[in-house]
């Protein structure tokens, strides 16, 4: 018993002392911040009566804002705690996008909350985007593919920063790594896929989350980059997987895991910068005896700057293949997105955008010509401001 108390007195020392050293100079200390972006597009499709533009409106006013609420101190011992909050600019079903805290020293970053898994945190894209336009999912989309993305298995705005949770924001672990000779990971774990908010149980609560049928769990994603600074000349790339551990079953058809993989590099040469994406998506619709449909988005961007100027391009391309082992036969999707940008430095914080973009579809076999045949031009003129 004397052993066991000394012991536990001596913890309890070692944990005062800890609490000692680790005191803040300063209690946590709150910053607001965040971005507001507004785009006026046009789109000219096809607007025919089945079309997929019909009873559309040619153009509109769209806008995207989040305001975000940082706090951390920094601790006696050189450790930063703190804690992030987004809130969502306009009234959205999800009033609150992404919300954590974070511990910060020189073992790299801990955060815990709702937010991105570790390949779309870190996951690369090509230049040639900007804030409000881009060929791989932007802000802004004026191609009205909506509607029947609903009922085939594609993505809809050729993403390649996708990872496999149910809900993008579900609560999770994420661990970012010091860079070490320009090499940085990235990990996170996602007890439950389709865990949130409080809506989800993951706020105040009695016992554990409810398993929803065909909700994934035990989700992991890893996501490495590496940087490189030559005389005149740059180097970023980027790689990764999501994967889906266990998806819950229904008394019905089994669906079967997911794992998404991501790859992307970016030079630079003085102003101009090239690069390319890759990632792929397996088993994006996959059950037991029926149809499996697996997609990949690939593509590529440059950029030239010229003072307060960027002029860039980027091109898209998205291929789903269906193996129809139920009742609805094999099937091929491709979607194809061009756009021409230009991004305008008006202030610190503050940029005038703009687009020509052009999207076309086609199907294998021709599952209707209104999806077939469908092309859509669209032009914007934005802003993007930074607090």
């Amino acid at each position: 018993m004397k052993r066991v108390a000394l012991l536990g007195s001596t913890a309890l020392f070692g944990a005062g002392v800890m609490a000692n050293t680790a005191m803040a100079a300063d209690g946590i200390k709150l910053s607001v911040g965040g971005f507001f972006n507004e785009a006026y597009m046009a789109t000219f499709d096809d607007d025919k009566e089945g079309d997929l533009g019909n009873e559309r409106n040619t153009d509109g006013f769209f806008n995207d804002a989040e305001i975000h609420f940082d706090g951390k101190t920094t601790l006696d011992n050189g450790l930063e705690v703190g804690a992030r909050v987004e809130l969502e600019g306009e009234d959205d079903a999800d009033q609150i996008d992404e919300a954590w805290v974070f511990f910060s020293g020189g073992f790299g970053e801990v955060r815990i909350g709702s937010q991105d898994d570790a390949l779309a945190n870190a996951c690369i894209l090509p230049p040639g985007g900007t804030a409000n336009f881009s060929a791989f999912s932007p802000n802004q989309w004026g191609a009205n593919n909506d509607v029947f993305a609903q009922n085939f298995p594609a993505l809809t705005s050729n993403a390649a920063c996708i990872g496999v949770d149910d809900k993008e924001d579900a609560q999770k672990l994420v661990y970012i790594s010091p860079v070490f000779g320009g090499f940085q990971l990235t990990m996170s774990y996602t007890p439950n896929g389709g865990d949130e908010s409080h809506v989800d149980g993951v706020g105040p609560h009695i016992g554990m989350p409810v398993n929803e049928d065909g909700e994934s769990r035990h989700n992991f994603a890893a996501y490495g980059t590496y940087t490189y600074e030559g005389d005149g000349w740059g180097l970023t790339a980027g790689g990764g997987g999501s994967f889906e551990g266990h998806v819950e079953q229904s008394p019905g058809p089994n669906r079967d895991e997911q794992q998404f993989y991501q790859g992307a590099v970016n030079v630079t040469f003085g102003q101009f910068s090239v690069g390319g994406v890759f990632e792929y998506y397996n088993n994006l619709v996959k059950f037991s005896g029926g149809d499996d449909t697996d997609a990949w988005v690939a593509g590529g961007g440059v950029a030239y700057n010229m003072d307060a100027w960027t002029f860039g391009a980027q091109y898209s391309h998205q291929k789903s293949d269906t193996d129809g082992s139920g009742s609805d036969g094999d099937a091929d999707f491709t979607m194809d997105r061009a756009v021409v940008t230009a991004n305008y430095a008006l202030g610190p914080g503050i940029d005038l955008d703009g687009e020509v973009g052009y999207t076309w579809l086609d199907t294998d076999p021709e599952t209707a010509d209104h999806v077939d045949d469908y092309q859509a031009l669209e032009i914007g003129i934005g802003t993007a401001i930074t607090f």
